[in-house]
């Protein structure tokens, strides 16, 4: 009998459960699909970088012979060491795309990992292994001749293997930053493949014990002197940019699915309270007749458990199958692995078990009051709370308020249960939209102040190591451009920060700004630094700090002079004059120009534009967009949801109160408006504490962007004005539809209860 009671309830309150379903389905299908996407994502590379032993440091030196290697022995921290010869190339194809190349000794530290052909042999002299990424884009294949062309001598082998390197999973031209395949790749060779039998390794690869930063510290005492730099692996560029990529979308998943999880069991508890209330009646007469208090419980339980735990299973399962198919595209095209461990429905088995354990709380919650009453009560009217004049109400002023005032105040004051679960409600719906189009507005923001505000070129030419100033002088001279040198530079301390380092005469090209996007002027003696590198080391204009520039085997003391703001890049600008000066070597590494440079130049290895920066930058935030895109629209949906559930709660709970009134001779626009200025109320109340909390998740979120960001959390006039008319037109449209429903309300009926 209580089985085909429940069939009916659920008939009867079909677009409640429905709701419900939907609430706890997206909660579970954002929380699940970010979470078994992103962790899916980490897993696979860190299985990636423990598969091919992925270097814990690089040390860079000339001096790698075997008494340099005893020096690094002695640290004691070192476990594993690997010397290899790092030389630029470039390939002897259309356009001379540039090469890395590593001749290894080994190949048992940041192994190369072939897809095709063989493994790397290290006694083989006349093969190559090549990255996939520039195999595929010129269309190469195993068992084909490529040759290279280094300083001048020209290696010509033929391709043993294709594949993938944990060294480049996120690999770009030097300048850009988006991955161009036909201008760039990398190949791993024996050192026996080398022209000369006299080589000079370069790069040693190490594992070792410890932190980085005490490393550091060892091989400044036993190896000072002997090497230029160390990079860790948390600093090495491929790393670092994916690990920001996995920590901004662990950031979102983080804050975002929780919200959607906790507002689904606050509307899960307004239904049942709801729907306990209506059928108060009936629970009287089931114990009258002898119904347990268990069996009444489990009876008015189970359906909001059942409705919970479906929509969470299938959710596990749609979530992460639709993230994945949204995020993955953007993903393989900026980073390359080779292959894909889905870490698998067994981790959101306990979301499930939580979100039912969840349900029945909540719902228990909302019956235990009223089944430990007696059968005799419960048949009764439930007693109308007493009214006790509040503060308000015993004002003079009290009586000369409109009614609608205080009949909607009398209304909240009685139950404060509803009103509360309405404001909470729109403060998450408010937070969702607030901080996802923050975080939206942010990336686009920035976008405009890095390539409209910071870069004013049209053409980045790129220049090889090898020539002199007076060469790079003359091409731009040519193109009408600006020569500039583009490295990385090591803040000592604590804690080593790597930054950019940018050094450029003074040019229209390139300009710093401020947080306001202002131009900061930096003077020849001048050194700046970027703000968000300034608050991580704590220093401001006047302090000195410790600088190691890659390339040099000299720390050299840098006062800070200006605070300049970049969207992206943070680091330190000064001119050519200011880095000879600090005794460190002036070499441009490129030349910016305004015009649409092409052909070919005599030491340009590249030509990067600017419409090339603006795709790598969409590229490389494209999966966050997308995300942010999903959560935006399910925040939408969320609100529909909501504010049509508090709407049938309010008209039910005060549909005797409307049907009295309606008896009392008011019109139905009238009692329509009575019931809009209730909600609009306490939709605005929410709606203005959503926007300090939706500021503090914006805040809370955008430093997970990674160090190489610097995005200001703010909340535009457009991002308020886009929220307020989502929630507000919601709203007017679940108005539309009640003001239907008091229309037809059937005034009888509802009155029964007072009879």
């Amino acid at each position: 009998m209580l089985e085909k009671k429940m069939f009916r309830d659920i008939k009867d309150y079909r677009m409640q459960f429905i709701s419900i379903f939907l609430m706890a389905f997206i909660g579970v299908f954002v929380f699940t699909g970010m979470y078994v996407e992103t962790n899916s994502f980490e897993t696979t590379i860190n299985d990636y970088y423990n598969e091919t032993n992925l270097a814990d440091g690089w040390i860079y030196s000339n001096y790698l012979v075997d008494d340099a290697l005893h020096q690094v022995y002695l640290l004691g921290a070192t476990t594993q060491m690997e010397r290899q010869l790092v030389v630029d190339s470039n390939a002897k194809l259309d356009n001379r795309p540039e090469v890395i190349l590593h001749f290894v000794e080994n190949n048992t530290i940041s192994k190369f990992y072939p897809l095709e052909g063989s493994e790397v042999n290290t006694d083989d002299a006349g093969g190559v292994w090549l990255d996939k990424s520039f195999a595929d884009a010129w269309n190469l294949k195993v068992g084909d001749e490529i040759s290279f062309e280094s300083n001048g001598i020209e290696i010509k082998k033929q391709i043993r293997g294709i594949g993938y390197s944990p060294e480049y999973v996120y690999d770009s031209p030097a300048g850009s930053t988006v991955p161009n395949h036909t201008a760039f790749g990398f190949a791993y060779l024996s050192h026996k493949a080398f022209p000369s039998s006299n080589i000079t390794y370069n790069v040693l690869d190490v594992k070792f014990e410890g932190t980085p930063e005490m490393y550091a510290k060892l091989l400044d005492y036993r190896f000072n002197g002997y090497y230029t730099a160390f990079v860790s692996k948390s600093n090495q560029f491929s790393v670092d940019v994916v690990a920001e990529s996995i920590a901004q979308q662990n950031a979102m998943s983080t804050v975002f699915p929780p919200i959607f999880i906790i507002l689904s069991m606050m509307m899960l508890s307004t239904t049942m309270k709801r729907i306990i209330s209506n059928q108060r009646t009936q629970i009287g007469v089931l114990k009258a007749n002898g119904f347990s208090n268990n069996a009444i419980s489990m009876h008015y339980v189970f359906p909001g458990f059942l409705f919970v735990t479906l929509s969470s299973i299938l959710a596990t399962f749609v979530g992460p199958i639709v993230f994945h198919m949204l995020a993955n595209p953007s993903r393989t095209a900026y980073f390359k692995f080779p292959y894909w461990n889905s870490i698998g429905l067994t981790n959101s088995v306990s979301l499930i078990i939580l979100m039912a354990i969840l349900s029945l709380l909540v719902s228990y919650y909302s019956i235990r009051s009223i089944v430990n009453e007696s059968s005799s009560v419960i048949l009764k009217p439930k007693v109308p709370k007493a009214s006790v004049s509040s503060f308000v109400e015993k004002m003079k002023i009290w009586n000369a308020l409109p009614f609608n005032f205080r009949w909607n105040y009398r209304n909240i004051n009685r139950d404060k249960f509803k009103a509360v679960m309405t404001i909470v409600g729109v403060i998450g719906c408010t937070v969702l939209l607030i901080s996802g189009l923050g975080l939206f507005e942010q990336l686009n923001e920035s976008k405009e102040w890095y390539f409209d505000d910071v870069n004013h070129f049209e053409s980045k030419l790129i220049v090889g190591d090898n020539l002199s100033l007076s060469q790079v002088a003359s091409i731009a001279n040519k193109v009408n451009g600006a020569p500039i040198m583009e490295s990385s530079i090591e803040i000592l301390g604590d804690k080593t920060e790597v930054g950019s380092l940018l050094v450029m005469d003074k040019t229209d090209l390139i300009t710093m700004t401020d947080d306001n996007r202002n131009q900061v002027n930096i003077d020849k003696d001048e050194v700046s630094i970027s703000k968000k590198l300034a608050d991580n080391l704590h220093v401001g204009v006047g302090d000195t700090i410790q600088c190691h520039a890659a390339g040099s085997d000299k720390i050299v003391n840098i006062t800070i002079d200006k605070i300049h703001s970049s969207p992206y890049s943070q680091g330190l600008v000064m001119s050519p004059s200011k880095l000879q000066d600090l005794g460190l070597n002036y070499t441009p590494t490129g030349v910016v120009s305004a015009q649409h440079v092409e052909g070919s130049y005599d030491g340009v290895t590249g030509i990067i534009y600017l419409n090339d920066l603006v795709a790598g930058w969409d590229e490389l935030e494209s999966t966050s967009m997308m995300i942010i895109t999903v959560l935006i629209f399910f925040a939408v949906v969320l609100a529909l949801v909501i504010v049509y559930n508090l709407n049938v709660l309010s008209f039910t709970e005060m549909e005797n109160e409307l049907a009295t009134l309606k008896v009392l001779g008011f019109k139905s626009f009238h009692l329509t408006k009575l019931l809009a200025t209730q909600g609009f109320s306490l939709i605005i109340f929410g709606f203005l504490i959503g926007i300090p909390v939706g500021y503090s998740v914006l805040a809370w979120i955008i430093p997970a962007f990674g160090e190489d960001f610097y995005l200001i959390p703010s909340i535009s006039i457009t991002n308020l004005a886009i929220t307020f008319v989502v929630i507000i037109s919601v709203s007017v449209v679940m108005n539309i539809f009640f003001s239907r429903k008091i229309k037809r309300l059937d005034m009888v009926n509802s009155l029964k209860n007072y009879e």
